[in-house]
């Protein structure tokens, strides 16, 4: 009936349930109240001022969270994309934009094109080629980026050495104290701190210690007031070029081919980082909702987000892997909790701005520790130890030990760990880079050893070679020296198994040396049941490799003792040769 889940009947015919929307709207609203101070931090740590970052995570957020292609995926501004942008800005002080900060918004503007342009093409289905090595390493690397980004607020800006005396005694104190809460007040069971978000206590805490006890004790640390004071100027964003009485960029710069090719490149990583990000996000909200989302749907949403955040002075964002766990773990399934959460971005960045000014800075700082210790895969040093210690201490130590993987796998974690934050000048994007690399190197390589042969000859003295494993450029140099046309004899058949596929040029290029060499000594050489792939390409190649005579693989040969059976017979034969 028109009551039914206790539902009006405006309610039943627009499909919504009273659970459902109690629970997103909830969801938004706490989720809103983490992803404040997280934005705050993330401006910091890339050298620029909170409303930029904030304003970024409400537009950011709204578009993807309409419009994306996973529904329950929280976006906004993010770790990944602060730690790209901390590489380009220098810093100027805590809570003030650095040198070049007019650059990031074209750089933001250009990713969302990329952005766009990498959902045309359907390029997100390549998120599964990241291996998982690489994915951790991602998550070390950038854990460590926002752990060390936490040190700033400590260093005092007018003599670049550690804060002493009682204000870093108290700053520790704030610190600890909101990590504590946030760490551990979930996990009290009362319903009131499952429905009441931690950081949202936290915050509140911390400014009744900061004013409450700190300021009358004679003491004082540093606010968001005192760093970068939110005012109504503030509250709305407008275009970065547009010039008003708190923002006034040079803009001079943009033209310039220095200007330019820091927006290529910038914009470039981001869009990398970016779509690693929430493509790796949607997997792991897929797993909670066992719903198939759309990556280049979801691209696209982000790539739209970009562009109007870069276009409003914002710095742009993507998905926050850690919020969307978050909200999937507490039940959120659809597109009106990550809505909600950035419409409260909204009002609190426009109505209730003043009340952001009174948040202790070192409050911030512990809420971003503790994302730091949950970002960070700690399994990974046990998998280290594993790949070094030998078995009998591995059995000794008990089951965490249990976890040796190939050593080169754990290399590329820690390489990418390692690269994403030094030497100086490189960055997540280039570590990811790099550990796609490596892994593909070694799968080439393992996938070359699989590469084997056989040799028998027939009745009528015809030489044949049974070949497995895959033919690509890490198996060819093999297989060349492994046909001998100086002593085989007149006729040749190289026989490829239902695992032979020829992948790659330097594969065709072997077959094309082959045959030549044979011919040369007037021997026929014939490349018997070649896949449709590898014949489709082969003829595609037909003026490069003339000289291969082939068949397909649906024509029967000879069945040899020992060798596994090809294709069943067909009853006829086609012969090409290009």
């Amino acid at each position: 009936g028109e009551k039914k889940h206790g539902l009006d009947a405006e309610g039943v015919k627009s499909g919504l349930k009273a659970d459902y929307v109690i629970r997103e709207v909830l969801l938004g609203i706490t989720i809103c109240f983490a992803q404040i101070p997280e934005s705050v931090a993330f401006a910091f740590m890339a050298n620029v001022k909170p409303p930029i970052a904030l304003h970024a995570a409400w537009m950011v957020g709204l578009i993807c969270s309409v419009f994306g292609g996973r529904p329950g995926m929280v976006n906004g501004a993010t770790g990944a994309f602060a730690a790209i942008i901390g590489t380009f800005i220098p810093e100027a002080g805590t809570g003030e934009n650095g040198p070049g900060v007019e650059l990031l918004f074209p750089s933001v503007i250009f990713g969302g094109f990329l952005m766009l342009l990498v959902s045309a093409l359907n390029l997100s289905r390549f998120i599964t080629l990241l291996p998982a090595p690489v994915m951790i390493g991602f998550c070390n690397g950038l854990a460590i980026v926002i752990g060390l980004a936490q040190l700033h607020p400590f260093i005092d800006p007018d003599t670049d050495e550690f804060r002493s005396g009682p204000e870093l005694y108290w700053m520790l104190t704030i610190c600890f104290s909101s990590m504590l809460i946030m760490e551990f007040l979930p996990k009290i069971p009362l319903k009131l701190f499952k429905v009441v978000p931690s950081s949202l206590i936290a915050i509140i805490s911390s400014i009744i210690l900061e004013f409450a006890v700190v300021r009358p004790l004679g003491h004082r640390t540093d606010v968001i007031r005192d760093v970068s004071e939110f005012t109504s100027d503030t509250a709305i964003p407008w275009p970065f070029f547009v010039k008003t009485d708190t923002v006034n960029y040079d803009l001079s710069s943009i033209t310039t081919s220095a200007g330019m090719q820091q927006i290529f490149v910038q914009g470039l990583l981001l869009c990398i980082v970016g779509c690693i990000e929430s493509l790796m996000t949607s997997e792991v909200v897929e797993d909670f909702t066992k719903t198939p989302g759309n990556g280049d749907r979801t691209v696209l949403a982000m790539g739209v987000g970009n562009i109007l955040s870069g276009f409003c002075g914002g710095m742009g964002g993507n998905a926050m892997i850690g919020l969307s766990t978050v909200n999937c773990l507490n039940g959120g399934r659809g597109r009106l909790g990550p809505a909600v959460t950035a419409l409260g971005v909204v009002a609190c960045v426009v109505g209730a701005y003043p009340l952001l000014n009174f948040i202790p800075v070192a409050a911030l700082t512990g809420i971003m520790l503790v994302v730091v210790m949950h970002t960070f895969k700690w399994f990974s040093l046990t998998i280290l130890a594993a790949s070094v210690l030998p078995l009998s201490i591995r059995k000794r130590l008990g089951p965490r030990f249990q976890r040796k993987v190939p050593r080169v796998e754990v290399a590329v974690i820690f390489v990418v760990t390692i690269l994403s934050n030094f030497p100086k000048g490189t960055n997540i994007a280039y570590a990811v880079a790099v550990g796609v690399s490596l892994c593909a190197i070694n799968y080439a390589w393992n996938s070359s050893k699989t590469f084997e042969w056989q040799e028998s000859f027939g009745e009528d003295g015809t030489k044949y070679y049974d070949i497995s494993g895959p033919l690509f450029f890490g198996a060819t140099n093999r297989f060349l020296k492994v046909m001998n046309p100086d002593t085989d004899p007149e006729k040749v058949e190289v026989r490829f198994s239902s695992s032979t596929s020829i992948m790659d040029y330097s594969a065709m290029e072997g077959l094309h040396k082959i045959a030549v060499s044979y011919t040369a000594k007037g021997k026929s050489v014939r490349f018997q049941s070649l896949c449709p792939a590898s014949e489709k390409m082969i003829s595609k190649a037909n003026q490069l490799v003339k000289s291969i005579e082939y068949t397909s693989r649906s024509i029967s040969v000879d069945v040899v003792p020992g060798i596994a059976p090809l294709p069943e017979e067909c009853g006829f034969e086609t012969v090409g040769e290009n």
